[in-house]
Order: structure tokens, then sequence, then C-alpha cells
């Protein structure tokens, strides 16, 4: 039996997940038994350290495997709102440590931290009927919406598709004790675009349905 965590960061996210299942609440986590998994439900709060402390204590619960999910702001012109990433890395875009380490990696880590093989091996028939897209999804501590700043990132990390907030610090605690991690985000709204702020207001009528499909289908892929 494979236990897996998911980790949102805000409540609407969590209560989301919540609904789509009979959860039950066990102390400050949500808990389910599911296609012979066991499935820890956590919200950790905005940012990443937040999100590493919730991480850490997922892995102390016994966790196998983390899911990272919940919304992402879009990057790339090939996004449009709703659609998921399922990141193939992830990465900091707000960490500079000083030369010889590159922008975005902690000193003494690793630049990017990789999706488990096994794992990419289950997940990408997602990929590949174009439900989702894969690639780079990056983490900092702010939420984008200057064109100036999207357009830096962009030059210094130009395969990246979406932001989000905690992501890489979850990837970098399961680094840190060896467990497989998957970062999987809905794009709530592209950045840069003249109504992103409107695409971002607008989107949570829209939140529980696609975080049923979503988390539906890469539950059933990594079912025993």
């Amino acid at each position: 039996m494979t236990k897996i965590a998911i980790i949102t960061a805000m409540t609407c996210e969590f209560d989301a997940i919540f609904t789509m299942y009979d959860f039950k609440y066990i102390k400050d986590y949500a808990y389910l038994n599911l296609n012979g998994n066991e499935i820890y439900l956590i919200k950790c709060g905005i940012g990443k350290v937040n999100s590493a402390l919730k991480a850490d204590y997922a892995i102390r619960l016994g966790a196998d495997v983390i899911i990272s999910t919940g919304l992402a702001g879009g990057i790339d012109s090939c996004l449009k709102q709703g659609d998921v990433v399922l990141a193939s890395k992830v990465c900091y875009h707000d960490v500079w440590c000083g030369s010889p380490n590159l922008k975005g990696q902690v000193q003494d880590f690793p630049l990017y931290y990789t999706l488990d093989e096994s794992l990419a091996r289950k997940l990408y028939s997602l990929v590949e009927n174009n439900s989702y897209k894969y690639g780079l999804t990056l983490t900092g501590d702010q939420f984008l919406t200057d064109v100036d700043c999207l357009n830096k990132i962009k030059t210094e990390f130009p395969e990246a598709l979406a932001v989000d907030m905690e992501s890489a610090s979850i990837a970098q605690t399961c680094y840190l004790n060896n467990t497989p991690f998957i970062s999987l985000r809905i794009i709530s709204d592209v950045v840069g675009v003249d109504n992103q702020e409107e695409q971002y207001e607008s989107f949570w009528k829209n939140l529980p349905n696609i975080s049923l499909k979503m988390v539906d289908e890469v539950l059933n892929s990594l079912k025993n």
C-alpha cells in the first residue's frame, strides 16, 4: 500500500479536493483509503517555508510520494486558463547564492528537482493524450503580475511553463529525504495578459470541477 500526501497551499484548494471523496479529519490533516492507497490531504499555507514544513510533516507521517497541487500562473504562450501543468522538473526563480552557483540554485543542492522516472511513466499517458502540459515549473515567494518581471524570468528560464509559490520547496524537502514528488498545477491566470486579475478572480467558480478531474486522474494512475 502506497502512502500519498497531497499538499495544497490555500483553504479553497484544500476544500476543492476534500469534497471529492469521503475524507475524514485526523488531527490537522484529512485521510482516505482509495484504490489500495492511503491518501493524506494537508494544507500548508502559502510560500516556501510553510510548504517545506508541511512536506517534512508528511514525510514523518510516512508518505511514500508527495503531490504539490493547487493553482499556478501561466508564463508561456502555449498555456491558457484551466490548463494543467505536470512538472517534469522544478526550480526556484528567486534564489541567487552567488557564483559559481546558477540562478535558482541553492548552494550545495541541484538546480533542478526532477520527477521520479517511475512516476513519470505512470503519469505520462495524461500528457500523451494532450490533457496535461509537461515541463518546467518555477517557484518563488511572489505573486507575479509585472510584465517586466515576467520577461526577466523567461529570459533566465525560457523553457518554464508555470510559476507557483510552493513546488520547489516541497521538492527540495523531498530531495533531502529521498522521497518522490509530483508537482501538478492548474493555470488560474496567464501572467502579463491585460485581464490577468479578472482571470484570477473569475477562476474560482471553475476550480472544484478542474481539481476533481485532475486529482482523480492522477490518483487512478498511481493506484496499486
